[in-house]
């Protein structure tokens, strides 16, 4: 049994409050639908969010939405199952989406597409609550460290999204949500896919920060500062690369994105460059290029000639007086 004196309910129910405040007000009046997966942290987030404190603040009411993707057999109806009985439990409305994925390269992020295609297809002006917590946000930050990204990548998971996409427990720790179902006598499911090693984020997960944690107590808290700490400086950080976009004649269509490098004094070593070519790539549903990768192509694309290079995702770079074009032959458009 749960120790009372040491439950993590009044943090994480303070916590809820404070993010709660935090919703603009044009999405204040509109429902909210629960992303309810079956697992620790998801059937967390609902044992909090149907207490009665926070239905009160929710007048439009919530619902639930699982999502299937049709990849674990079995194992996805027990998922499905599970968040059927849990709903009942907690008088929660629930709906099940179908969001099948083929097995496949990139699985991770078309299953995270399909996801949120499907979600937004059921619920298209309503605010979707997940379940992202503070290790959540160590391991992205720690992901985007490894693969090169630049101050707008750090930090990490949104708070909240302008398409509505709410996360409340963001300064929660995994060991906080778990306890909370151990404390409502609930056993949520586990994906074994999240122990499979050949996904990089699991490694990260299961092996490397758990590594830094014992060497270095606090790593995990650190990173999560840190994205906190860049996403309160964003506002400042966007509106001057806005000034940027308009300055170099920035252009986005359905292939890819075009520039102009003339009249900055040296492109290559531009931060505010870096940082907009960063927010493009992922404006456009692509990764960004790597740091090494990136200057020589603006190093490339500021001298007198022209050519082209691959690179990123199978994107070709083509640049001549000046000009820089990015284009790829399918390019997803999208924040």
């Amino acid at each position: 049994m749960e120790d009372p004196l040491r439950s993590p309910l009044p943090g994480l129910t303070e916590s809820v409050h404070r993010s709660l405040e935090e919703i603009p007000p044009a999405w204040r009046g509109c429902p909210l639908a629960l992303c309810l997966s079956g697992g620790a942290d998801s059937s967390a987030l609902a044992l909090l969010l149907v207490r009665r404190e926070f239905r009160e603040r929710l007048p439009t009411g919530m619902e639930a939405l699982h999502v299937r993707h049709h990849l674990r057999g079995a194992q996805s109806q027990g998922d499905a199952d599970s968040v059927h009985e849990l709903c009942g439990r907690l008088g929660l409305p629930l709906r099940i989406l179908d969001a099948p994925v083929a097995s496949g390269p990139g699985l991770e992020a078309r299953c995270r597409q399909a996801r949120y295609h499907a979600l937004r297809q059921a619920a298209p002006r309503t605010i979707l609550a997940t379940a992202h917590h503070r290790d959540d946000q160590a391991e992205t930050v720690l992901l985007r460290l490894l693969r090169g990204a630049h101050a707008r990548g750090l930090a990490g998971i949104h708070p909240w999204r302008d398409d509505g996409v709410w996360r409340p427990l963001l300064g929660a720790d995994r060991a906080d949500l778990e306890s909370i179902c151990r404390s409502e006598g609930w056993r949520p499911r586990f994906d074994a896919s999240n122990g499979d090693r050949r996904f990089f984020r699991n490694e990260i997960r299961l092996d490397l920060l758990p590594r830094w944690e014992r060497e270095s107590p606090g790593i995990a808290h650190a990173l999560a500062d840190l994205a906190d700490a860049t996403h309160r400086l964003a506002p400042h950080l966007e509106r001057a690369l806005d000034r940027l976009a308009d300055r170099v004649g920035l252009a986005i269509d359905p292939r890819g994105f075009a520039l102009c490098l003339e009249g900055l004094d040296d492109p290559c070593v531009d931060p505010e460059l870096a940082l907009l070519l960063e927010r493009t790539w992922n404006r456009v549903g692509r990764r960004p290029w790597a740091g090494q990768q990136l200057s020589r192509l603006l190093a490339d694309a500021s001298r007198p000639g022209a050519g082209r290079r691959k690179g990123g995702q199978g994107e070709t770079a083509i640049w001549g007086g000046r000009r820089l074009r990015v284009e790829a032959e399918a390019v997803p458009m999208g924040n």
